[in-house]
């Protein structure tokens, strides 16, 4: 408990004098703070420190002993939580006295990765010129696009190469940014993290990792290809179970090349017939774009075992986390190489699914333009760029066209 006491500025005048506070600290650096009351020295009681019981104060009495008394019990409860919190020293008790009396504006404590950003942000408009704040405000509100997609809980501790693997495909995936741009949001998102160590907010280090880099060129991001898709389909779960729904809402985005914002509207309510043949039509979320896709039979399977419904939406974040396990025991375990050897089980994700449809679509000799209508990209470079084609692959696709035949 803090040792405080109200001391009288002037104790043998007879007018009016004010009424400080006296606090002792460590180090004998008390703490001396006017409390802005004030009292003659005659209707004082030093012994019970408040304003003695006299016709002549009777009006202010209770007032001023009942404002004495909070500020007691506000100072006792400061100094108890500034020695808990090892800060306690005259500098920081006097801020919280001044703060108490609103001599100054309190500074909001800065906890959350959103609430720095937005601190750095806009006292970086201060200093560096429109158009730079502006990249930074862009890189933010992608992050938090990102994190409202995935359900991703953003935070210091989750800036890590985990994060930096799923924020880059989903800025290919979603946003299909170039690699140079996509360099241009990690650059930003550094900076946050470097500028936040050296302010003292985290500690956190997990953007210092060696692979969490600006992209300069292509990134390589996996798709599964029809045996691998295949050996998903033939897994045995009990029906309706997570695993069960998770395995067949990846199968239906990866044979209809929707995101997954739109594979809740992969359902029998939007199925309509044309010429005989079932398809889905849906307005894409993130295009707003009217698409027709016919049902493929891996998706007319999983209808069916359901008696004609499709399987009931799982959150995202649970999706992304059981699609793991279930690919690692469909034994899709080939390493990466260019991910450090990961094996692809722990690649996939729900981005992988319409990467699938599209690059496997057009192995198959799909027209490019018939895919992206499709899939919603936007132009023939970034649907290219998004594919993952192999020279090899790619010459077989080219190989029987009829410029490539003799006569």
């Amino acid at each position: 408990m803090a040792s405080i006491k109200y001391l009288l500025r002037n104790k043998s005048t007879t007018n009016e004098t004010s009424i400080s506070l006296k606090v002792l600290l460590p180090e004998k650096k008390d703490l001396v703070y006017s409390t802005g009351l004030k009292v003659a020295p005659r209707n004082w009681d030093f012994k019970n420190q408040k304003v003695r019981s006299k016709v002549e104060v009777e009006a202010v009495k209770a007032i001023i002993n009942h404002k004495l008394t909070k500020i007691y019990s506000f100072v006792d409860e400061a100094y108890l939580k500034l020695q808990v919190a090892n800060k306690l020293t005259k500098e920081n008790l006097k801020y919280e006295l001044d703060v108490y009396f609103n001599k100054v504006t309190e500074e909001k404590k800065i906890e959350t990765f959103y609430e720095y950003v937005d601190v750095l942000i806009e006292n970086s408009k201060k200093r560096v010129a429109k158009v730079t704040w502006q990249t930074y405000s862009r890189t933010l509100e992608l992050i938090k696009d990102f994190d409202k997609s995935e359900n991703y809980k953003i935070d210091f501790k989750s800036i890590n190469i985990d994060f930096y693997f799923s924020f880059v495909e989903y800025l290919e995936d979603v946003e299909e940014m170039s690699p140079n741009t996509i360099g241009k949001q990690i650059k930003n998102l550094k900076m946050f993290m470097n500028s936040a160590n050296e302010d003292g907010i985290t500690d956190l280090m997990g953007h210092k990792h060696k692979h969490f880099k600006v992209l300069k060129e292509d990134s390589f991001q996996i798709y599964l290809n029809e045996d691998e898709l295949l050996e998903l389909s033939k897994l045995e779960y009990e029906l309706d179970s997570v695993e069960d729904r998770v395995r067949d809402l990846f199968l239906m985005g990866a044979y209809t090349g929707q995101r997954v914002s739109d594979w809740r509207k992969l359902n029998e309510n939007n199925i309509s017939v044309y010429d005989g043949v079932s398809c889905f039509k849906l307005t894409q979320t993130k295009t707003n774009n009217e698409v027709i896709i016919p049902i493929h039979p891996v998706i007319q399977s999983i209808f069916d075992k359901r008696g004609g419904v499709a399987p009931k939406f799982v959150n995202e974040q649970d999706v992304n986390l059981k699609l793991k396990k279930i690919a690692e025991k469909a034994k899709i375990k080939d390493k990466v190489s260019e991910k450090e050897n990961i094996p692809k089980y722990d690649l996939v994700s729900t981005h992988t699914a319409r990467r699938s449809f599209c690059t496997n679509a057009y192995k198959n000799g799909m027209d490019t333009l018939a895919i992206m209508q499709l899939s919603g990209h936007k132009t023939e470079k970034s649907f290219l760029t998004y594919i993952k084609i192999g020279k090899e692959e790619f010459a077989k696709r080219i190989a029987n066209h009829k410029f490539f035949k003799s006569e």
